[in-house]
């Protein structure tokens, strides 16, 4: 008999939804154990409310019901229990493999597209053995579960046979739970505290973490913070003694605090301005009195397809009424005035270094502390601490073993790991710019390309909405399809034996994806004229393809499958007479770190806790496997004959935080600095080798390559005049100038989108060591830190709300520090706000 109730299926689908719900939220709570060990102890029954109704209504559903009422009632709760069940063990998953919190709303977004649902599957190992530790538990203790429940709902309910009553008492008999007996009055006394702490406790972040499956999982949405700043929060900054006027292509800087300039930029034309126009040059396009555009409007059509500019726009904003205007920027920080840094100007005057061709390689999950691995870096320590070294022998093999793990990436930058003599490059050019202390415009690598090939602020909003809006700047592909415009339409124009002359060819490549969050699409938006991706390459009538062609991740090929399709992309724009603007992305580094087979791997972490270290020694040997590709590719530009005329522009799309440098692995709403400091080199052999220390950010890429093209005299005369005028509608500094830290009192800030987007921005200041993370909704803390004094952010401050946060800082970091970081969270919501209306976006919940 006892063998025979223990099978219903009513009482297996409670304990597996009790279970489930109980671990869920343990798990939630867990992840909140910043918060005060007190407060978590008196507010923790509020946690539980929706978990206890939750649970009640499934058992009256199941108890209560007969006859075919019974079955939908089994059925309808066998849908919720599995629900909660699976959410449950996805969430483990998600912990086990990143240490964060998974949302839904982004995960449904991941998980739209195949290459998502690949990703999402990588996890499915924990999330199995999650989904078999809940049911066999639940199965163990489904009897007890039922029968406790009952008993203490019966007793409450004062149904007496809880065998055969079929219906609960209605409200004349809710006088009955006024009868003195124990289930009663602790159940009244428990709701009665409850009750009261949830009236009293905090919003946030307690109203965050009362939220139970599967509710929180089927309609949850990021709740914003009530925090918005429409006009610039620091206006003694714009006053008029401030104020720069117009020099030559230096526009001026005259900021006021309404938007009538904004909306009016563009009115006046530049010379260059005058006929079509492509895609971005919009505010010279659209009349902005009659906000319709002219005739020019027809080119604004993308790329490999007819959809228009209008239908390009976010559909819930309209037409675009509001631009950029660097004059009305009053973060804008102008270094253009500034002479070239010495050595280039020394080694212009010395010899020509010509740059006919451009070749830009993001590098995914590009860490500067792996570009290149160095002996005085905290990663080599935890790798140098992981072995039993008893000597100088012991140490010179392990250096020797470190030696060849980036030895391209010190080539490139010219700063020596300090492991002795590295494997010599393909191309032995030692000239470029190097440098440290750039952080990403955003750890989502979609978000971080719209930075360094545009010079903006990429869309505060989680994931890609940017894929339908034409960018608030023309990106470097327009300006050069700008170029070719004005080459074309000119009856004067030199013959194209002059270099200066030539069109350019915009080419994009990689050997992954172009489906994944709709790469494609940017990319057309984007303006390049031609693209490879993996789907190019792995359908039997491609040029190269192979049968034995191995994906090494759900995202596509390892890079070396793409080189005799780059190297042809080369060689038939150089048989065309075209100057090449190459970009290729890598992606061997992105998660799970797979490496071709046959690549010989290495263990670089030691034996000692061998186990904590698996993932970051994968890391490793995808950064050694793309360090050889890149001697490869700087080795096509040698075979093409143009590596003395090719300027190549290294960077990370963004870093990638491991288990060794915080609690929380990879990008995913972690704002930890190794997740923003990427390595950035602009190489060229005959360029002055420098290593600069410059607090800035990637937005200083495209003027810095703008100014680098007129400085090496690379620009016909037209092009020229269009370059000099375009480096000051942009908001970033140039590199090869002395980078302004401050002028007149304003800051030069350095805003980071965390990825996904729409839940934390980093916003620093090039000129103090501060660091703050704003979180946009109730769900993260705010989070300070001191790169001066703690470099790799192993002691954050944090505080779920401003007050609290500022006065642990003023504690330990004093007044300064104190009113930084009060203005950082003003001049960061600014910024959220003014991105919005710069992309012309809307929010669909405002």
């Amino acid at each position: 008999m006892i063998v025979t109730r223990f099978h219903h299926p009513q009482r297996l689908i409670l304990s597996i939804l009790v279970l489930s719900g109980l671990c869920s939220k343990l798990l939630h709570i867990y992840q909140h154990r910043s918060l005060p060990l007190y407060l978590l102890a008196i507010y923790f029954p509020t946690f539980f409310i929706q978990e206890v109704l939750l649970f009640v209504t499934v058992w009256i559903l199941l108890y209560t019901t007969s006859g075919r009422w019974a079955v939908a009632a089994v059925i309808g709760s066998a849908i919720i229990a599995c629900t909660d069940l699976l959410a449950t063990a996805s969430q483990f998953s998600f912990y086990s493999q990143t240490g964060s919190e998974i949302q839904w709303d982004a995960a449904r977004s991941v998980g739209a597209s195949r290459q998502g649902q690949k990703l999402i599957l990588s996890g499915l190992v924990p999330m199995a053995a999650t989904t078999t530790v809940i049911v066999v538990a639940s199965w163990l203790m489904a009897q007890g579960i039922w029968n406790l429940m009952t008993r203490w709902l019966c007793s409450l309910a004062h149904l007496g046979d809880a065998k055969t009553s079929a219906v609960l008492p209605g409200p004349s008999d809710l006088r009955n739970i006024l009868v003195s007996n124990r289930p009663r009055l602790w159940t009244l006394v428990g709701t009665g505290v409850t009750i009261g702490l949830w009236l009293i406790r905090p919003a946030i972040p307690y109203n965050h973490m009362t939220g139970a499956l599967p509710f929180t999982m089927l309609g949850e949405h990021s709740r914003a913070r009530q925090m918005t700043i429409e006009t610039f929060p620091l206006p003694e900054l714009l006053a008029e003694r401030y104020r720069e006027p117009e020099n030559g292509h230096y526009k001026g800087w005259a900021p006021t605090l309404d938007d009538s300039s904004n909306t009016a930029y563009g009115k006046n034309k530049p010379a260059w301005a005058q006929g079509p126009l492509p895609a971005a040059f919009e505010r010279w396009i659209v009349n902005p009195d009659s906000n319709t555009a002219d005739s020019t409007i027809q080119s604004l059509s993308r790329r490999g397809g007819n959809k228009s500019h209008s239908e390009g726009q976010n559909k819930t904003a309209g037409p675009r009424h509001y631009f950029y205007n660097p004059v009305q920027d009053p973060l804008r920080i102008n270094n253009i005035d500034l002479e070239p840094l010495g050595p280039l100007q020394e080694a212009l005057k010395d010899h020509a270094i010509p740059i006919n061709h451009i070749v830009f390689v993001f590098l995914e999950s590009g860490r500067k502390d792996l570009f290149p691995l160095k002996n005085d870096s905290r990663l080599y320590n935890q790798i140098r601490e992981s072995y039993e070294i008893y000597g100088e022998e012991d140490e010179a093999d392990l250096h020797d073993k470190l030696s060849q793990l980036t030895p391209v990436a010190e080539m490139l930058t010219g700063e020596p790991s300090g492991f002795g003599a590295s494997v010599s490059s393909p191309n032995p050019g030692l000239g470029g710019l190097s440098f440290d202390g750039i952080v990403s415009g955003s750890s989502l690598s979609a978000k971080s390309r719209l930075v360094n090939y545009c010079g903006l602020g990429p869309l505060p909003v989680d994931f890609m909405h940017e894929n339908d809006i034409i960018p608030y700047q023309p990106c470097l592909m327009h300006i050069m399809d700008l170029f070719n415009q004005r080459k074309n339409s000119s009856s004067s124009r030199n013959s194209t034996d002059s270099h200066l002359e030539r069109e350019w060819e915009t080419i994009y490549a990689q050997s992954v994806t172009g489906e994944f969050q709709e790469q494609t699409r940017l990319m057309d938006l984007l303006g390049f004229n031609k693209t490879l991706y993996s789907e190019d390459i792995d359908v039997e009538d491609a040029k190269y393809f192979h049968e034995d062609m191995e994906k090494i991740n759900y995202f596509g090929y390892a890079e070396t499958e793409a080189r005799p399709y780059i190297k042809d992309l080369i060689d038939e724009t150089l048989r065309q007479n075209k100057r090449l603007f190459l970009s290729h992305f890598t992606s061997t580094t992105h998660h799970p770190w797979g490496t071709p087979e046959g690549w010989n791997r290495e263990h670089y972490f030691g034996d000692l806790h061998k186990s904590q270290h698996e993932l970051m020694d994968d890391f490793l040997n995808a950064n050694h496997f793309v360090d050889t590709w890149l001697g490869d590719l700087m080795g096509l530009l040698g075979e093409a004959g143009i590596a003395n005329e090719t300027l190549t522009v290294f960077v990370g799309d963004h870093g990638q935080a491991f288990g060794e440098d915080c609690p929380i692995t990879g990008t995913y709403h972690n704002p930890h600095i190794s997740n923003f400091r990427v390595p950035l080199v602009f190489h060229h052999p005959l360029l002055p080798r420098m290593h600069l220390n410059v607090n800035g950010s990637a937005v200083s890429i495209l003027p810095t390559i703008l100014d680098l093209l007129v400085n090496t005299n690379s620009l016909n005369a037209d092009d020229t005049e269009i370059a000099l005028d375009l480096m000051n509608e942009y908001e970033g500094q140039s590199l090869i100038r002395p980078y302004r830290t401050s002028h007149n009192g304003r800051e030069a800030w350095n805003m980071g989108v965390i990825n996904a987007g729409g839940s934390m921005l980093s916003v620093a200041s090039a000129a103090v060591p501060w660091r703050l993370n704003l979180p946009l909704n109730n769900d993260f803390e705010y989070r300070f830190t001191n790169l001066n004094t703690d470099p790799y952010e192993l002691e954050p401050i944090t505080g779920w709300t401003m007050d609290s946060l500022a006065a642990e800082v003023h504690s330990k970091y004093g007044q300064e520090a104190f009113e930084w970081v009060q203005k950082a969270e003003k001049v960061g919501i600014w910024w959220v706000a003014e991105r919005k209306k710069l992309w012309n976006y809307s929010d669909p919940d405002e």
